[in-house]
């Protein structure tokens, strides 16, 4: 099993190949760890328990860089001291690659020991904090009997959603669930402010293209606001959110404080990589030029349709399929099928250039285009700007389809 949480619905691939090997260990670990550990079944746990929460640093790779949530169960007295996972998910299910695609791969708790779990983030040194918790001996047996009962066989696996059911949010719902009164969270500035396509937007930073090719696939669901318990998906957040916490009844805080467990510097990448802003109004200027000469001289640039077009209709396959065949709750509605329409790909084909119902394609797939290019501040979904000269190469292309003839002729 992976021991990850944060996985976003088009890149699979990253999460495949990446560590594949830890799969056995980690289900053999769980099974041995509480088959072998004499823990009560009942959750009883001594005076000298303590059940905290891990919160671990953002990774350099995609599937880790929005970090990571667990819970640790610590008992000096039962020599006992383990880490509740509900990050993993198993490469032996069924339909695995098909599963994942379509946002129905199920995830699982896993359970690991705790030096085994930390050792693993000294291998990537990324820093862990650990809350413990300030709760009654009460609620500490009744939550570790809460983690015991998720991690029968039955109960272990949850349908994983990024924003509303991962390993964060399970953490939060597990220890809210058992604690006498509820909780209440602090009121951060942020809140009404924040949407969900801002709030993992600041991890991203350093990777502007992968930034772009989330603006594009994750549809309008995501620029929907947080409030103080739905940006808890973010670990970062989460373990904010705990730190000002207070029991709804008591007013007591439910966190002890953060100690760190182990601090390391948050890399930066140190290549130089070009923004995609850039990168298309280069495009874009290329594509004009070469467009106009072409036009000039009579030349034929087909070619030049193929590319953009092709580029468009894979983009809005994707698009198409994450949206309406997919159970990924924030992939749709998606605005951005108005320019990366599937039905460009009858633009590749030449057969379609001097006939009148090419003229009436090419005007139906442009009035969306310019609609995209004229008034997309004012979308309900937020389309990134640096799309833009992207957009104007889809509608001059689409003009100038045939440059051996006059325009839209």
């Amino acid at each position: 099993m992976e021991n990850k949480c944060n996985i976003l619905p088009f890149k699979w691939f990253s999460v495949l190949l990446n560590r594949i090997q830890i799969t056995s260990k980690y289900a053999i670990l769980g099974i041995f760890v509480l088959l072998n550990s004499g823990i009560d079944l009942k959750g009883q746990l001594s005076n000298e328990s303590s059940i905290s929460i891990l919160t671990c640093a953002p990774g350099d790779e995609l599937y880790s860089i929005f970090g990571h949530t667990a819970i640790r169960v610590y008992d000096p007295h039962l020599k006992m001291d383990y880490v509740f996972n509900y990050g993993t998910f198993d490469f032996n299910t069924p339909n695995f690659y098909l599963k994942f695609m379509r946002g129905q791969l199920d995830y699982v708790l896993s359970v690991t020991t705790f030096d085994r779990f930390m050792l693993e983030y000294q291998r990537e040194q990324r820093s862990v904090w650990e809350q413990k918790l300030n709760i009654s001996q009460e609620e500490k047996e009744a939550l570790f009997k809460a983690l015991m009962i998720n991690y029968e066989p039955e109960n272990r696996s949850y349908h994983y959603h990024f924003f509303f059911d991962n390993c964060a949010t399970r953490v939060r719902d597990v220890i809210a669930d058992h604690i006498n009164g509820g909780l209440i969270y602090p009121d951060q500035t942020y809140i009404g402010q924040l949407t969900f396509r801002d709030a993992i937007a600041s991890y991203l930073q350093e990777k502007p293209w992968t930034r772009l090719g989330l603006e594009i696939v994750l549809g309008q669901p995501t620029d929907d606001l947080v409030d103080a318990s739905s940006v808890q998906f973010l670990p970062d957040y989460l373990l904010e959110q705990f730190a000002g916490a207070e029991n709804k009844i008591s007013g007591s805080p439910i966190i002890q404080g953060i100690i760190p467990l182990q601090e390391f510097m948050a890399h930066k990448s140190s290549a130089f990589v070009w923004s995609p802003n850039i990168w298309l109004w280069i495009l874009a200027i290329l594509v004009l030029a070469y467009t106009l000469y072409c036009y000039r001289k009579l030349k034929s640039s087909h070619w030049l349709n193929v590319l953009v077009f092709l580029l468009t209709t894979v983009m809005g396959v994707l698009i198409t399929f994450l949206w309406f065949f997919t159970e990924h709750t924030v992939t749709g509605p998606n605005w951005h099928l108005l320019w990366a329409n599937p039905l460009h790909l009858l633009l590749i084909f030449p057969f379609f250039k001097h006939t009148t119902i090419s003229k009436v394609i090419r005007v139906v797939l442009l009035i969306p285009v310019l609609l995209t290019l004229l008034l997309f501040p004012v979308f309900p979904q937020y389309m990134p700007p640096v799309l833009w000269p992207f957009w104007l190469i889809i509608a001059v292309r689409i003009v100038f389809y045939n440059t051996k003839r006059p325009v839209l002729n």
